[in-house]
């Protein structure tokens, strides 16, 4: 395509050097990713890191900048041939001009996105398994992998780059993807990843303390988070539609939010007061189940099924309930639904359970690492009733410092003893991570022990478990390393638990 013909559909952009009639193939952000005929976007950044930026895209050949105002003044632009800058976030103009190049991808494909500080991952992955179980041809993109059928892709950031986004976006639909389960983070919103998507829901489960090291404020999380409905408001695609979970911490504050805007777009709630509703949960070690309501339209009565899932604990009571209540406007047939969440495979890295040889008690691999989430785990395994509940957790160095007292804080409070440990110290000192977790102790409190080596953690966690007992490991999840200070060493919170339990019962 030509710059002029990209100019004419994007009049924030200016022409400020250089000809329009240059051919353009793609955009890039990454300028190690560039070739010839992109267009480089400037990321944020210093101006002595982005001078090497400018640099590199330089030395591969790139002519074409887009820049915001305030880095005009960059000694690294005169290389370049053609300038193009914009008052606009070059974060949404970036996700907008990849969808643009390719052709518009995301509109061949029904998007699902979730977004909500904790359970993203399991809820694309639950809705994933839903459709594929109906003969839907589907992809799933979010933290833990990317898959396109039944080929599984590594993945890096929870919500691709924008770039990379749109090129996975137009291979799905060569494959004959219908309908792709995407996790939307508040990084990805509030950087643009996701500008210029064409989606057909909305979702919205949580929004509680994590994420303070990136966002300035709460305020400005939740705004990050409420972007998704204003993408959605700008989707052209027809029956769109929103969920929101009502009955959670800050659900309220997002309805109104929503309404004050109003929006458009049909927004469904699940929750007491809403569209979709969940009662009567029972909970074991062997499944889950629950009533699950739904008010149907123009008709003066309630429509409830009975649910049965293999799906532990109530955290995934409210994920297999928001699920369905997505699957049902998407007009998927109920019964089937119903019938697919009964045999839901384990979420990777969320209530992971690991059962001791004579199965007498067991320990569960979580990936809780945010105070809401940690005490989501550890309330589900109260209500199982165990004879003893052992935590073991961490806090990830390099990240928000606040919320480490809070988690010794629920950690004291539902479980009888508790193991601190490492999780990703980075370039943090582990021991003063551990003294900082340890701050959020009552005075007096002593049902605890700190030991920094997480493997050496698992295995005194094991030697203190007793039978009919359940041992929470938190903070890692699916992960199969540890990061300590730059380097990525292999660990496997599973394997580890289940090395322990071998070697405790010889």
């Amino acid at each position: 395509m030509k710059l002029i013909d990209i100019l004419k559909k994007f009049p924030e952009i200016k022409l400020i050097k250089g000809e329009s009639d240059v051919l353009i193939h793609y955009v890039w952000a990454d300028s190690r990713k560039l070739t010839p005929s992109d267009i480089f976007v400037l990321p944020m950044g210093s101006d002595d890191v982005l001078e090497s930026y400018l640099q590199m895209a330089h030395k591969l050949g790139c002519q074409v900048v887009l820049v915001s105002k305030r880095n005009l003044k960059l000694k690294g632009l005169s290389l370049f041939s053609t300038l193009l800058e914009s008052d606009e976030p070059l974060g949404d103009l970036h996700g907008k001009l990849a969808s643009l190049l390719l052709g518009y991808p995301s509109k061949k494909l029904k998007i699902i996105g979730i977004t909500g500080t904790n359970g993203k991952t399991s809820l694309t992955f639950i809705l994933f398994h839903i459709a594929k179980k109906l003969g839907k041809k589907v992809a799933l993109i979010g933290t833990v992998q990317i898959q396109i059928l039944d080929r599984i892709l590594e993945s890096g950031y929870t919500t691709p780059d924008a770039s990379s986004l749109n090129l996975l976006l137009k291979e799905m639909v060569e494959e004959g993807v219908e309908y792709v389960f995407m996790e939307m983070s508040s990084h990805g919103l509030k950087l643009g990843r996701v500008s210029g998507l064409e989606i057909t829901c909305a979702g919205f489960t949580n929004l509680t303390q994590d994420h303070l090291d990136f966002h300035e404020s709460m305020e400005d999380y939740f705004e990050s988070k409420f972007k998704i409905f204003q993408l959605l408001e700008q989707s052209s695609v027809k029956n769109k539609f929103g969920l929101v979970a009502g009955d959670v911490s800050f659900g309220d504050k997002m309805i109104q939010r929503i309404r004050e805007s109003n929006l458009k777009s049909p927004i469904y709630i699940l929750g007491k007061s809403g569209e979709f509703h969940y009662s009567n949960t029972k909970l074991s070690l062997l499944g889950s189940e629950y009533r699950f309501h739904k008010k149907e339209k123009n008709l003066p009565f309630i429509e409830v099924r009975t649910v049965h899932t293999n799906l532990l604990g109530n955290f995934n009571v409210f994920n297999t309930a928001f699920a369905m209540s997505i699957a049902y406007e998407l007009g998927f047939p109920w019964d089937d639904v119903v019938k697919a969440v009964e045999t839901i495979p384990t979420v990777p890295g969320r209530f992971h359970v690991v059962p001791f040889p004579d199965k007498s008690r067991i320990a569960v691999v979580d990936y809780a690492h945010t105070p809401d989430a940690l005490e989501n785990i550890l309330k589900s395994c109260v209500e199982i009733r165990p004879k003893q509940l052992i935590c073991l957790f961490g806090c990830g160095g390099d990240r928000d410092r606040t919320k480490r007292p809070q988690m010794a804080k629920i950690a004291e409070t539902l479980a009888d003893y508790v193991i601190l440990t490492s999780d990703n110290p980075r370039t943090e000192n582990p021991e003063m991570i551990l003294d900082e977790i340890e701050a959020g102790f009552s005075r007096g409190f002593k049902r605890y022990e700190k030991i920094t080596d997480r493997s050496l953690a698992i295995k005194r966690a094991v030697s203190l478990l007793e039978k009919d007992g359940i041992l929470v490991v938190a903070g890692k999840g699916h992960e199969t390393y540890q990061i300590l200070g730059k380097e990525k060493i292999k660990f496997v919170d599973f394997e580890e638990i289940e090395s322990a339990f071998l070697n405790l019962n010889t």
